[in-house]
């Protein structure tokens, strides 16, 4: 289980490597990880059960941030769908199963069946 978890995270860091190379955003990902999990920890975006970070609150100031995370993890989830002749839905499904197993206590998780809870 940890061996996947830390696929994932490398994938998604060598993901985000190669978006900030060739789109120019100006974070690396250690950056956005870190700015993302303290996002999640104060409430202010939650992990959706399709794999993507979703607004929690009305505060929008890291749209930025969000947005980009959102994007390397739709590319990675594409990748990983394509190689495995699947869909970029069922890849994000379960890797929203497997962040709410491993996610933080507070953090807000969306169930399958689009239920909001805070784990």
């Amino acid at each position: 289980m940890r061996t996947f978890i830390g696929k994932m995270v490398f994938l998604l860091m060598l993901a985000g490597f190669f978006f900030y190379a060739s789109d120019g955003f100006g974070m690396d990902a250690k950056q956005r990880l870190a700015i993302v999990k303290g996002l999640k920890l104060k409430g202010i975006v939650g992990e959706s059960n399709k794999g993507l970070l979703e607004f929690k609150t009305g505060d929008k100031s890291a749209q930025a941030v969000v947005d980009e995370e959102n994007a390397e993890r739709s590319k990675v989830y594409g990748d990983v769908a394509k190689k495995n002749g699947t869909s970029v839905a069922v890849v994000g499904a379960q890797r929203a199963a497997q962040i709410s197993k491993d996610e933080s206590a507070g953090v807000w998780i969306q169930d399958a069946d689009g239920t909001w809870k805070k784990k």
